[in-house]
């Protein structure tokens, strides 16, 4: 009965540890489903069966990147988020690559890892044209809205707000005509876990941005949880919750099914991970 209550302690006490709240939150969100008996997102609500995952290619050689695509390809993945940022001349060379490599059934979103500055990005944008670039994540450093907001209205529209989005704060901040972005990258251990995500979430929906659904390196726990509510949440559009296939080893299993590149959930109860 103390559930949402004890939530929003964990906020005013963790307040600076976003990591440290999502996991407590995690952790209270599956309890609290296996209580029910249910999957976390039926909870919410389920609206999406599966979703496919983006697969992430690091700033690496032509010939390495080529070699990762192909690989990856052929695991069953159809999106390749490619990092850039370096060098605008050599990115656009290296998408191409990339596109001729893998063809045009595969779609490629860019992250730029804060790369880029005004021009770069148009001028990236404009020589890729026919490249189909599926959208940029957070192009500028964070705190330049008002650099963003003077990028054509298309341009910002494939914009994804990342490090610029790590609060309900901030998502009302973007939500202000001209909107800077037309995505919200929401990661749960950036922004303090499931109970602010969908906060950031209902923002969303209102104000009509689409969702995608982020991660760093993490276990198979905080990977599942964003899964689970992603399903639930009608705005969700993308997903590149790959963080956990890195990993040399997990503490858990289960979680997910990863099927031809799609993320479903096990329909077990709460986050359905078994620890090892």
């Amino acid at each position: 009965r103390y559930f949402h209550a004890i939530l929003q302690r964990t906020k005013n006490h963790l307040s600076r540890f976003p990591a440290a709240r999502a996991a407590v939150g995690i952790a209270m969100h599956d309890l609290f489903a296996k209580f029910l008996g249910i999957p976390l997102t039926d909870y919410w609500g389920r609206v999406h069966k599966g979703l496919p995952t983006s697969i992430t290619i690091g700033i690496k050689s032509v010939q390495e990147t080529l070699e990762e695509a192909e690989a990856n390809v052929q695991l069953g993945f159809r999106i390749i988020k490619l990092k850039t940022g370096r060098d605008v001349e050599q990115d656009i060379m290296l998408l191409a690559k990339l596109r001729e490599k893998v063809g045009p059934a595969v779609k490629i979103r860019i992250d730029a890892n804060q790369g880029y500055d005004i021009r770069s990005l148009q001028y990236f944008a404009k020589q890729t044209q026919q490249l189909d670039v599926e959208f940029f994540e957070q192009p500028f450093p964070p705190g330049q809205l008002d650099l963003m907001r003077e990028l054509p209205a298309e341009l910002r529209q494939k914009c994804a707000a990342d490090e610029d989005l790590l609060s309900s704060v901030n998502a009302v901040q973007l939500a202000q005509k001209p909107y800077p972005y037309g995505i919200f990258n929401i990661k749960l251990m950036k922004c303090g876990g499931l109970y602010e995500a969908r906060r950031i979430a209902g923002i969303a929906e209102d104000h009509h941005f689409d969702l995608m659904w982020g991660c760093n390196d993490e276990s198979i726990v905080s990977i599942s949880a964003a899964l689970h509510l992603a399903l639930a949440s009608p705005a969700t559009r993308y997903l590149d919750l790959d963080g956990s296939f890195d990993l040399a080893r997990d503490v858990v299993s289960g979680g997910f099914i990863l099927k031809d590149g799609y993320l479903y959930t096990n329909d077990k109860p709460g986050l359905g991970v078994e620890l090892k």
